[in-house]
């Protein structure tokens, strides 16, 4: 078997590795499944972004998560391989991704994945922007989620970054003039929010500020994992690395205006879970409406040496406390 095969297909028949592209609300769209055991949890992944795919990376991110659980991947709308698979129809899929739109989606996807699998409810983890639609699925959809994971979890954008540029100052405050660049960025956000090729521009200066000052434990991306990737051809590699916000125009917005702190409901054991060193979605703003949080169970994990992509930097850190979680919330 080559290389690629392994990796494609290392479960046995007691595992799985599926791969499938399936109609969901009028667009075709990619769905991966993968564990070791097919008895054990159903978690369903909504990746960040908006566009970060991580189907491609499975096998470096996820491949301790597959030994406990049957790890669902699913390419949001315009994304990777569900974007190729609707290219035609893409300037039209990007005026769609509204709240309403992704419920939804996510509502199918789940119905596709009883098809497959039998299950009652399903964990659902979410990172970053996958972390909105998870929350406000979670909120409303008690009856199909028997856990919610906020990995690095979204609460309000602007309001973030507010944040974050105040911690930013702080951390420069010997550094004049990295200082006002952080002043120039937070002048910069547009009112009312919206995103935009050049805003797009700011940001990654703004992370490369972040990254100088406070995010100083990440580990690089893996970028020659995902070049390299069996999971994906060439044009959904360089999909991945474009990156075009005018494929998300509505899924922006609805990143830029939604307010975690609007419903703060829920009916399942939650599990928030970030990095000490996230400015992306700074967890001080999540601890800011904790105490107001109702829900059976909740917790928040702060590790220690870990940015945005906590499960990147610290997995094995990040591995225990999911897996403890699920096992027994009240620890």
């Amino acid at each position: 078997m080559s290389r690629k095969n392994e990796i494609l297909h290392c479960y046995s028949e007691k595992g799985i590795c599926l791969y499938d592209t399936v109609e969901i609300n009028g667009i075709r769209q990619y769905i991966q499944i993968r564990g070791a055991d097919r008895n054990a949890p159903l978690m369903l992944f909504l990746h960040g972004g908006p566009g970060g795919s991580v189907a491609g990376l499975c096998h470096v991110l996820q491949a301790e998560w597959e030994q406990h659980f049957t790890v669902v991947n699913w390419d949001q709308r315009n994304t990777c391989k569900t974007y190729l698979a609707n290219k035609g129809n893409a300037t039209a899929i990007a005026q769609t991704g509204s709240i309403s739109d992704y419920m939804a989606d996510i509502d199918a996807v789940i119905g596709y994945l009883h098809t497959v699998y039998n299950f009652e409810k399903i964990i659902l983890a979410g990172f970053s922007w996958g972390s909105l639609i998870g929350a406000a699925y979670a909120n409303t959809h008690g009856d199909q989620v028997s856990h919610y994971i906020g990995i690095g979890q979204h609460v309000h954008y602007t309001d973030g970054l507010r944040y974050s540029c105040e911690w930013l100052k702080e951390a420069a405050k010997d550094s004049a003039a990295d200082k006002a660049k952080i002043q120039s960025f937070l002048e910069s956000i547009p009112q009312p929010p919206e995103m935009n090729t050049a805003f797009m521009k700011s940001l990654r200066s703004f992370s490369m500020l972040g990254a100088k000052y406070i995010a100083k434990d990440g580990k690089a991306f893996p970028l020659k994992a995902l070049l390299t990737s069996p999971f994906l051809n060439l044009s959904e590699k360089l999909s991945m690395l474009r990156g075009d916000p005018n494929l998300l125009t509505e899924t922006y917005h609805t990143l830029m205006t939604h307010d975690f702190r609007e419903n703060l409901h829920f009916d399942m054991p939650l599990l928030f879970i970030s990095g000490d060193e996230d400015f992306i979605c700074p967890n001080q703003l999540l601890v800011q409406c904790f105490d107001e949080i109702e829900a059976p169970v909740k917790k928040n994990v702060v590790i220690p040496k870990a940015t945005h992509l906590c499960f990147l930097d610290q997995p094995e850190a990040f591995r225990k406390e999911v897996v403890r979680f699920y096992s027994n919330p009240l620890h």
